[in-house]
């Protein structure tokens, strides 16, 4: 059985499209019961969202987002049913989200340096209230004429290989596990296919360290992966007696090509991920069906 469900999903509050209100009003549209908001090092998305639903079918999961560092490449790591008002864990949000800022006036930099004018002044402005990310950059390389997508924006300059490129201050993937399990949260693994393009990376060992760290899920029902794909992360998390969860990584209409809502994912994974929830009781935000 599926559910009409998606756990991973931006905002404003980070580089998405749609605000709080407008990601819960379209989610209510396509039919969806259950939504996790996972901006990337945020979590002010969480309570709008969350009093927006009061009263509809829609529940809202408290979530989040975190990047790591991994040799190689970046791992991604999905917190579910954090507490926003743990102390510690908004500290570090905060200074994930300043280094952000670094990063992208020093890509607004590279990228003038390359013939391509655009203005950290007009990054910021489409950034808004969110979390500053090379989403923005790349709008604003559009805006400017420079590219025709913002996938060609990335192609061509901000990926980690890109002329572009900027690093700025990560956690090492077992901190981001730590860090979210002190918050009350689940860890998950975020879309695994995308950690490195080395083909001798081994996803098994990197799993099995993680879990030792309190990895509790990983994102397999994700996007744009393949069947085969799916299968394969379902093996590994059956491997690991990791819960296999799943999303669409919505930023917005049109702006990937899987639209929110867009992933089945199976109901058994929810009730384990409740069941994880209700055995952990942190003293985290919750709604009431939650």
């Amino acid at each position: 059985m599926t559910s009409r469900i998606d756990l991973h999903a931006h905002t404003t509050a980070s580089d998405g499209r749609l605000t709080p209100a407008g990601l819960v009003d379209l989610a209510l549209e396509k039919g969806l019961t259950l939504l996790a908001v996972t901006d990337h090092d945020s979590t002010d998305g969480v309570v709008p969202a969350m009093i927006h639903a009061a009263g509809t079918r829609l529940e809202v999961w408290p979530g989040v987002e975190l990047s790591t560092d991994v040799e190689r490449g970046e791992v991604h790591m999905l917190g579910y049913f954090v507490d926003p008002a743990e102390v510690e864990f908004q500290e570090m949000l905060s200074k994930l989200r300043w280094s952000r800022i670094g990063r992208a006036r020093e890509m607004v930099e590279k990228l003038n340096e390359l013939g391509m004018t655009i203005s950290f002044e007009r990054v910021k402005e489409i950034a808004g209230d969110g979390a500053v990310g090379r989403p923005h950059v790349a709008q604003a390389l559009v805006e400017g004429g420079h590219v025709a997508t913002s996938a060609e924006a990335f192609d061509r300059f901000l990926s980690r290989t890109g002329p572009a490129y900027a690093d700025r201050f990560k956690l090492t993937a077992v901190d981001a596990a730590h860090l979210i399990s002190r918050a009350g949260g689940m860890p998950v693994l975020a879309h695994p296919m995308y950690i490195s393009k080395d083909p001798n990376f081994e996803i098994r060992p990197f799993v099995r360290d993680l879990g030792d760290a309190g990895l509790v899920g990983i994102e397999c029902y994700y996007a744009d992966a393949s069947p085969e794909v799916i299968a394969d992360l379902v093996d590994v998390a059956r491997e690991f007696a990791l819960i296999p969860t799943g999303g669409s990584d919505f930023h917005g209409p049109g702006v990937y090509l899987t639209e929110l809502g867009d992933r089945d994912i199976p109901a058994e994974s929810i009730e384990r991920m409740r069941a994880w929830r209700q055995i952990q009781r942190p003293t985290g935000i919750r709604n009431s069906s939650c």
